[in-house]
């Protein structure tokens, strides 16, 4: 079997363990790091030998359609680099029973991190501190940049998943008081509350829910303005509520601050408290060598005729 691999960030990830592991896998590599349209790769379409497509979902620019790899030859599975595969159009896959596969939990530690980073930062005012080039008139500038203590604040976390529970348990260590919502019960220290006064009665709210068509139901508007003035949002996941209400209310003073992360826009681009960073939040080098562990797994395992992590 073939595997074809087309990844800009493989040279540099790719472990001597790793590589070796797929070598006495039996699988034939075809390795592209250099961007280019997947049908300039004219071997990927030549042949009659079984081959699995591997993608870093950054080198389509998140986005397969099935005119892209609709005409690969004897195609036995397409293995996205991500967690989500909404960037795979899974029309012709499904119809061919082709198995997607995807990675999960190789991140948690770094967006739970990144999450309360943003928490942190939005608390003691540091987005309008940097937009505002850190100012030092100190007998003027106290009150108008003065922050929130976390101690003893009520942490509210949408969503007590993996991601959830990491957060929840960093908040807990802050002596933060937590309370969740979830669509299922959940065996954890933390208190169970319905979701209208999660959102109404936290200092900190974080939605970490996977997107799905209901969960982008759930923290309609409404909702949203029963929070308090002088609560703060925190969002790690994207597309999970309307932005431009959100926005609002910070610049409302419906609310105290929000993080999330911003594209294609950047930082200073939100007037007052607002942290707009792009998606860094799993970016640490611990999180980049859990997912090439997890994808070498999944085509090791294919190589085997076997797709545990198959998600249609």
């Amino acid at each position: 079997m073939k595997a074809f691999i087309f990844d800009p960030l493989w040279k540099g990830l790719i472990t001597t363990e790793l590589d070796e592991k797929l070598r006495q896998s039996g699988l034939e590599l075809i390795i592209t790091t250099e961007l280019a349209p997947l049908n300039e790769c004219k071997a990927l379409f030549e042949g009659d030998e079984e081959r699995i497509l591997c993608l870093n979902p950054d080198y389509v620019k998140w986005k397969l359609p099935s005119d892209d790899y609709k005409d690969i030859p004897n195609l036995k599975g397409i293995f996205g680099q991500a967690t989500s595969i909404t960037w795979i159009d899974k029309t012709y896959a499904n119809d061919h029973s082709i198995p997607i596969c995807d990675i999960k939990n190789f991140s948690t530690e770094a967006v739970a991190e990144w999450a309360i980073t943003m928490m942190f930062n939005v608390a003691r005012q540091t987005p309008p501190l940097i937009k505002d080039g850190f100012p030092l008139d100190f007998d003027k500038d106290y009150m108008k940049y003065r922050g929130i203590e976390l101690h003893g604040k009520k942490a509210g976390i949408v969503g007590m998943g993996h991601i959830g529970s990491a957060i929840a348990d960093r908040c807990a260590g802050l002596g933060m008081e937590v309370t969740y919502w979830s669509r299922s019960p959940k065996q954890t220290q933390h208190q169970s509350v319905e979701l209208a006064q999660l959102v109404s009665e936290s200092d900190v709210i974080f939605p970490t829910m996977t997107v799905t068509d209901e969960t982008k139901k759930l923290l309609n508007d409404d909702l949203l303005r029963t929070a308090k003035d002088s609560a703060i949002l925190i969002a790690i996941e994207h597309h999970l509520f309307n932005l431009q209400p959100v926005l609002d209310m910070v610049d409302q003073g419906k609310l105290y601050g929000f993080g999330f992360e911003a594209e294609p826009k950047t930082f200073s681009n939100y007037e007052g408290n607002i942290w707009a960073a792009p998606a860094y939040a799993w970016a640490t080098d611990t999180t980049m060598h859990n997912a090439m562990v997890k994808w070498v797994e999944n085509m090791v395992n294919a190589a085997k005729g076997e797709f545990p992590s198959r998600v249609n």
